[in-house]
């Protein structure tokens, strides 16, 4: 995996440990769309989630025209889980497609995810 540059931002969280479900999103500026990088990062965070955390669930979602971002997620195992209404922009209502992926249903690549320094706030997760 290689490190993510400038113009790429990625995000997972998760509301309740009951549910044990993970909540992840990933933003890339278009001259770093296209070869693999938001594919990588979004693999990434669900390795992290699945076998570090624990998740057996990560939801996600993108703008229903956005199928690039619906495709890397397609790529990685989810499968389209219902359609909601966003306003990202003031005025601008779109509708979002929502996706979910079962742990077990997780295509996973090749490379493993390294922690580092990671102890102190896993700790603090209880896990």
């Amino acid at each position: 995996m290689r490190e993510s540059p400038l113009g790429t931002r990625t995000s997972l969280h998760a509301t309740s440990p009951n549910r044990r479900t993970v909540e992840s999103g990933s933003w890339l500026t278009m001259s770093e769309q296209g070869a693999g990088l938001g594919t990588e990062m979004r693999a990434g965070l669900l390795l992290f989630a699945f076998d570090t955390l624990g998740a057996e669930w990560a939801e996600s979602g993108a703008a229903s025209w956005n199928h690039a971002s619906l495709g890397v997620s397609s790529k990685l195992g989810y499968e389209r889980n219902g359609v909601t209404r966003v306003s990202p922009r003031p005025g601008q209502p779109d509708d979002e497609q929502l996706v979910r992926l079962a742990k077990d249903h997780f295509q996973r690549p090749p490379w493993k995810v390294t922690l580092r320094g990671a102890d102190a706030a896993l700790a603090q997760l209880g896990i």
